[in-house]
């Protein structure tokens, strides 16, 4: 009786997959267990007839289909913000590239799309944004063994010239703050200021995250899926007890109506071009014009990288003084 070496095993993803000898994997496309057995049976019938070519020359999985396995997998183990950057960013490639085989790819296909990307008036930091999207996307099909290597490795982005973060200063706060007439809308803001946490973040807090105790907010998933906790300033933690119920979400808008709604203010107040990502750049730029080292704002932002974290450098002159007067002549 001849041997087959072949196993079935699904991923974190739902998807059922079958693993051949030197551990070759072929995706079945269904989280189904009773259809991916009869595949399953199936494959092992072709496998022993030798009619089965396993990834030799690259499996012929068109984009369409990648798009569809990789979102649902980035669904279930990325952020919101990141799976809709993914959705959009993916669709728009195969849009306008094309629906082709992956190992058809070429990087020529990105320089075609980018030059699209600008020719629609998109800045070059988003366009940035699509290029590192696409990377992390087919970096796992190389990961899934549908590619031997990812197309768009090396790529690199558009040269952007850098400006300092823009931020609130302490009597601006207190200029939003005085147009900001509805009490629920204040608090939504002071969350933001005193937090520094991202929008999608602050839109998935949880009561059962706030630990009045030990006096942090534990955010749970962040952009770079890990947790970090924050400590609770005096000022957010009586807005907070204001509001104080036992389950469910803190905020209860989606982040784009959270937008809308505090633009009015910000428009309101005489600023008209500020984001709501600035109310982050706020909290870490005041932090650290008051002397908290950058090490600290690192960790609590969540930024992985430090050098994320090194645009807020130029803002702690003081600490460049301090280091030359310990010079020990």
């Amino acid at each position: 009786m001849i041997k087959v070496s072949m196993r079935l095993f699904q991923r974190e993803n739902g998807i059922w997959y079958v693993e051949f000898e030197r551990g070759k994997k072929k995706s079945l496309r269904t989280r189904n267990k009773a259809e991916a057995i009869r595949l399953f049976n199936k494959l092992k019938r072709e496998y022993l007839a030798g009619r089965l070519i396993i990834l030799k020359q690259g499996q012929k999985v068109l984009l369409s289909e990648f798009i569809k396995e990789y979102l649902d997998w980035c669904e279930n183990n990325r952020s919101y913000e990141a799976f809709k950057k993914a959705r959009f960013a993916l669709n728009d490639f195969k849009d306008v590239i094309g629906n082709l085989y992956l190992t058809s790819l070429k990087k020529k296909h990105l320089d075609d799309y980018i030059s699209h990307l600008l020719a629609r008036g998109l800045a070059k930091t988003s366009v940035n944004v699509y290029i590192r999207t696409l990377k992390s996307a087919f970096s796992k099909a190389v990961e899934w063994e549908y590619l031997r290597e990812n197309p768009f490795a090396g790529y690199k982005q558009l040269k952007i010239q850098e400006k300092p973060p823009k931020f609130l200063l302490p009597e601006q706060i207190k200029t939003v703050e005085k147009v900001i007439n509805d009490p629920f809308w204040l608090f939504v803001f002071r969350l933001l200021i005193y937090t520094g946490m991202r929008l999608g973040e602050v839109t998935r807090l949880q009561w059962s995250h706030i630990d009045f105790e030990r006096g942090v907010i534990v955010v749970e998933k962040s952009k770079s899926y890990k947790s970090r906790v924050i400590p609770i300033h005096p000022v957010l933690r009586e807005e907070l007890i204001k509001r104080y119920p036992t389950i469910g979400k803190v905020i209860g808008y989606s982040p784009d109506y959270i937008r809308r709604r505090l633009k009015r203010y910000f428009e309101k107040a005489g600023f008209k071009d500020l984001r709501i990502h600035d109310l982050r750049h706020t909290f870490a730029s005041l932090m650290v014009m008051a002397g908290v080292d950058l090490k600290t704002v690192q960790e609590l932002l969540g930024h992985q990288d430090y050098r994320t974290t090194e645009i807020y450098a130029h803002l702690a002159p003081h600490h460049l003084q301090e280091a030359i007067k310990k010079l020990p002549i």
